[in-house]
């Protein structure tokens, strides 16, 4: 009987070639983990064909990123499932999107009033004014405000899509909201 910590070490051995651009490595990661990888996907998706688009998002995103793999943080099983889980999640999450779209466009008001327009022509302007501050950010902290607020990911899965220490992740998320507040103009009390 195989010892699960060998089983460890030939993960971690098959995620180093496939860094390295081993297509024979990476087959074999594929076989040994694609079963699973797909049970976690339905259980998230509860769609099948869904589970199945996120799977192979998954493992193309892990043959582009094996480099990324630290042993230290966990074991490779634990990295290529919490590379499903994120894909699926986004996924469910694009979908909901999606479905909430098509929905709200059959619930827009067909006359719009003098209240409506004001408050149309607000949000324009605010909207400017925060794309601006968000350009004025860092990279980093842009780039993990979008995924936090865009995408609507938490703390952990910007870790995990940023491939950064959750500490990190918070940090950034912090400095970015601090530094946002500072770059947009006040809003006056009736503005809320």
């Amino acid at each position: 009987m195989r010892k699960h910590t060998d089983s460890q070490d030939e993960d971690r051995s098959l995620l180093r070639k496939v860094a390295k651009g081993d297509e024979a490595a990476f087959a074999e990661l594929y076989d040994r983990y694609a079963p699973s990888a797909f049970g976690l996907a339905c259980k998230i998706c509860n769609n099948r064909a869904l589970a199945e688009d996120v799977v192979q998002e998954a493992f193309v995103s892990i043959w582009q990123r094996a480099a990324r793999f630290d042993p230290e943080r966990g074991s490779a099983a634990s990295y290529l499932m919490a590379a499903v889980h994120n894909k699926a999640v986004d996924a469910v999450r694009h979908e909901e999107s999606l479905r909430r779209r098509e929905e709200g466009v059959g619930d827009l008001p067909t006359e719009t009033g003098p209240d409506d327009v004001v408050e149309a022509a607000w949000l324009g302007v605010r909207r400017t004014e925060v794309r601006a501050a968000v350009a004025k950010l860092s990279p980093i902290q842009r780039e993990a405000l979008e995924l936090a607020y865009f995408e609507g990911l938490t703390y952990s899965e910007v870790a995990n899509k940023l491939g950064i220490p959750l500490g990190t992740a918070k940090t950034r998320l912090r400095d970015g909201m601090i530094r946002l507040r500072g770059l947009l103009p006040a809003l006056a009390p009736g503005d809320l």
